[in-house]
């Protein structure tokens, strides 16, 4: 065995991030198994090691016969007196060789393919370990290839896959260029560690901020949800553990430096930055940014109907509705988006009651319907009121005459009767002087 031994296996150790003791365990099944190609039969054999001399020895138990016929068992006694002088016919003796003299061009072959074998398997064992601990982690790393767009990074020890879907098509790359990516997923393949990355996965977004945003880092300000469409936009709900500490504002930074710092690594996407909030409304109107929300109603299934000022309609529902689309993915729930103008189209249209009383579901459980003034006035007259946003006897208390004759449908007439109805059936004692007081006049005056 070769002088240099030791000093080869510690070179392998250091190169391949092995430790010594695993890679003498390597060499040990290497030479076991190559004495078991020379020999047929590896019992009773062990292989030690020298460190001070720097030797490896394989040291074996055999019985001393006069003509050897099993090599692997058996020593003649012409080589067992050298050995041992004080030794007879039918002892069992201990027997070293050295390895690269002992054996055949085969043997040594096949110790060769073990050796070279183990270290990969256990190469492999490592990055695996080591990258499996890092997932959900940000690596820089440099594009070493693309084959059908799917992008082969290189990562220093081995390389990682950055599928078309984990892309931003904003983005493009070449060949050595520094490319930041989010550990998305390991995996144990046949050949190396399949090691998935991502650019667009909305993790990716949060180690960013986490990077680039101390708040964040030291858990002063709290990502409560990132939702993304890469490429396009990407909306960020904060929310801080501290009254003193504006979360939006730590993550904008001052003039938007520390924002523009993460959009600058997305290639120009647009990233909104919003306060998380309980209040299903507030948050609503957060999500929604850069559109200013003039009106938010909760709807009975669940979701809100926005309005907004006319001018700002686009900028709610965004390109291809992406902003409206990825604000309902923030919140939770359904958002539905209308103009003034389509708004006031809305109440002033023909859809049915059912439709009308989802929308305005917030009112109270104990309002009196206008059914109850059914006796007194015609169906066909409520009708008219609920299309014109009038649900209840409450609310139509606090109508003057002129608000009456702004419902379409209502003429003079049909204004006076209800108000004389109010006033023979309704008890205006039960309601606020002040409040109410606007009715009783124009009743009054009837």
């Amino acid at each position: 065995m070769s002088n240099n031994f030791f000093e080869a296996l510690h070179q392998i150790a250091t190169d391949k991030g092995i430790s010594r003791d695993e890679i003498e365990n390597i060499v040990e099944s290497a030479m076991l198994s190559a004495y078991k190609k020379q020999y047929g039969s590896a019992e009773d054999v062990k292989v030690v090691f020298n460190r001070e001399n720097n030797t490896v020895m394989l040291v074996s138990k055999k019985l001393v016969v006069n003509r050897p016929t099993n090599p692997a068992e058996e020593i003649s006694y012409t080589e067992a007196v050298k050995i041992s002088p004080d030794v007879d016919l039918g002892d069992n003796i201990r027997v070293e060789e050295n390895p690269l003299e002992s054996f055949g061009r085969i043997a040594v072959q096949t110790a060769k393919q073990v050796i070279i074998q183990k270290i990969k398997e256990s190469e492999k064992n490592i990055i695996y370990n080591d990258f499996k601990d890092k997932e959900g982690d940000l690596i820089n790393g440099y594009l070493q290839r693309k084959s059908r767009d799917v992008m082969y990074i290189d990562l220093g020890k081995t390389e990682g896959i950055l599928p078309v879907r984990e892309q931003s098509p904003l983005e493009h790359y070449k060949p050595g260029d520094r490319i930041k990516t989010l550990i998305l997923k390991v995996d144990k393949t046949s050949k190396t560690p399949g090691i998935i990355l991502s650019r667009a996965n909305p993790k990716f977004i949060e180690k960013l901020f986490e990077m680039e945003i101390p708040e964040i880092y030291d858990g002063v300000v709290r990502i409560v949800k990132v939702v993304r469409e890469p490429g396009l936009r990407t909306k960020v709900a904060v929310a801080s553990e501290r009254d003193d500490v504006d979360s939006v504002g730590a993550c904008v930074g001052m003039r938007g430096i520390r924002i523009q710092s993460i959009v600058r690594e997305l290639e120009g996407e647009k990233i909104d930055v919003v306060e998380w909030s309980d209040d299903k409304k507030m948050m609503a109107a957060n999500a929604l940014v850069p559109a200013k929300a003039k009106e938010i109603i909760e709807k009975a299934d669940g979701g809100v109907l926005v309005v907004v000022e006319n001018d700002h309609y686009s900028f709610a529902v965004g390109k291809s509705g992406h902003n409206v689309r990825l604000a309902s993915r923030l919140c939770g729930f359904d958002i539905d988006i209308k103009s003034e103008e389509q708004y006031r189209e809305f109440l002033n249209s023909n859809e049915s009651r059912t439709v009308l009383e989802q929308l305005f579901s917030n009112g109270s459980e104990d309002e009196t319907p206008l059914d109850a003034l059914k006796d007194r006035i015609d169906t066909k007259t409520i009708a008219l009121l609920e299309t014109g946003g009038i649900f209840s006897v409450e609310d139509l208390v606090e109508k003057s005459y002129d608000d009456l004759l702004k419902v379409d449908g209502i003429g003079e007439k049909t204004a006076r009767k209800i108000l004389d109805v109010l006033a023979d059936a309704v008890d205006f004692d039960e309601y606020d002087e002040d409040e109410n007081s606007g009715a009783e006049i124009e009743a009054g005056k009837e």
